[in-house]
């Protein structure tokens, strides 16, 4: 008799966990196909699958950054080779394979919320993301910086344990930090610190533990240090030019209020009600202001880590020399969503108008959310081209703008047949003119070859035979 009593209570405390996964894999699913890019950032592991599965070669080193001779480590790659194996070297497995991961994402941060916080505080900061029409994006975005989420999640329970007296998960919790900024952004450096910063909070440190953490930190940079050895010390001198750029001085204050007014809270007011609006980042700002307060009220010294965490990142930037797009606080988005859950949960009142506005802003995007450039049109062109040409060889020219022109080479790849220049057929991808204009041009660019013209979404495919 007293099975069934203890699960019946089990399912009835985990119903708004479920209601919030159904919810949040609903959203996800949502015009995946449409989501889903294949440019630059998606690329780079499909060219690392292909490599490592056909001509059985691993690279150490991930996608260069902005910063010209900057690399992230490997892991993001790696960690492709899952989808990519599964799918043959296809990319349509990638993006589901990161809703799966968003879902655990969703269950990892509820589990965890309500071990530091409690039920509700838990309920409302997976609801939160597994809702943000932003958290989609980054997740269908498929880029190392999605990663970041989680990365923050791990910092956070570890240095939870810690304060409870477990030495272990101060070395954790390094190895996480140090897997974030070599891997997946090296701005999460600030988080990094911050975890440090607080952890010298707690009473009765030891120095050993501090030593090994700070070695599980530089642990990950192994794989980037055999790849410059390897390679003239190119990672090396892409550091000190990349140091030097920020050895600069600057006006500290008139930073300080573009990263507060232009950059943080309109990104935190676009993740919550997307929009920046003045009167959305208002609300953030009062919600964050609220949940500030209440969390250093908190006896516990663990708790001063989320203001910390917020501070020293905010504070790095006003430092950083280099050019800072809002997504660089992707690494802070946790903190505040738990300082807005924190906030909302106090008064039902606050708790209500916020739930109305966040669930219209968020769900009216995602149903309505729409692009004509992605990864279906692409690969719908890719299997066109592919089918029209045959046996034949074919070339391909490219007349996209910059922003749209990527991905098709290395489709043509993972398809198993690539341009070739000099090819029987030549296939031409134009976006600019309407179809009867595109085909008046190229016929009398070829008057001798047969043009014919075919479009998908918005891309004209101009086949000259």
């Amino acid at each position: 008799m007293i099975w069934p009593v203890f699960t019946s209570k089990t399912i009835r405390k985990f119903i708004p966990l479920f209601l919030i996964i159904l919810i949040g894999t609903f959203l996800r699913f949502n015009k995946i196909n449409q989501a889903f890019p294949f440019d630059y950032d998606q690329e780079i592991p499909a060219i690392a699958a292909y490599d490592f599965f056909v001509n059985h070669k691993i690279t150490l080193i991930g996608q260069e950054l902005s910063f010209q001779g900057f690399f992230l480590g490997p892991l993001h790659n790696w960690i492709q080779f899952i989808p990519y194996g599964i799918c043959n070297l296809r990319p349509d497995c990638v993006p589901h394979f990161y809703i799966l991961i968003g879902i655990l994402t969703i269950i990892s941060l509820y589990l965890v919320a309500k071990i530091i916080f409690d039920t509700k505080t838990a309920t409302i900061a997976a609801a939160i993301y597994a809702i943000s029409f932003s958290a989609i994006s980054f997740e269908r975005g498929v880029n190392s910086n999605y990663f970041l989420f989680l990365s923050s999640i791990g910092l956070i329970f570890c240095l939870y344990k810690y304060f409870f007296g477990k030495n272990i998960f101060l070395i954790i919790g390094a190895f996480i930090a140090g897997l974030a900024v070599v891997n997946f952004n090296p701005v999460f450096i600030f988080s990094t610190i911050a975890f440090f910063l607080t952890a010298l909070i707690r009473p009765k440190r030891s120095v050993l533990v501090f030593v090994i953490a700070g070695l599980a930190v530089l642990i990950n940079c192994l794989p980037l240090v055999i790849f410059n050895f390897r390679h003239d010390n190119i990672l090396l001198r892409g550091f000190v030019n990349f140091a030097q750029q920020n050895a600069q001085t600057s006006d500290y204050m008139q930073k300080f209020v573009f990263l507060l007014k232009d950059v943080s809270i309109p990104f935190f007011a676009y993740y919550l009600f997307q929009s920046g609006a003045l009167i959305f980042s208002l609300i953030t700002l009062i919600l964050l202001g609220s949940g500030f307060i209440l969390i250093i009220r908190r006896k516990n010294y663990f708790y001063l880590f989320l203001p910390i965490w917020m501070i020293v990142t905010f504070l790095g930037f006003i430092f950083y020399r280099g050019w800072i797009p809002n997504y660089y606080f992707q690494q802070v988005l946790l903190p505040m969503i738990l300082f807005v859950s924190v906030s909302t949960r106090k008064i039902f009142a606050i708790f209500l108008i916020f739930c109305i506005i966040f669930l219209f802003t968020n769900i009216n995007e995602s149903i309505n959310y729409n692009t004509s450039i992605n990864f279906a049109t692409k690969k719908s062109i890719v299997e066109y081209i592919l089918m029209d040409t045959g046996p034949d060889t074919f070339n391909v020219y490219n007349d996209l703008p910059i922003s749209l022109n990527t991905g098709y080479y290395t489709l043509f790849q993972l398809y198993g047949k690539s341009p070739q220049e000099g090819g029987r057929n030549l296939y031409i991808l134009d976006a600019k003119q309407p179809a009867y204009s595109v085909t008046l041009t190229y016929q009398k660019n070829f008057p001798n070859k047969k043009v014919n013209i075919n479009t998908i979404s918005t891309i004209h495919i101009i086949s000259v035979k």
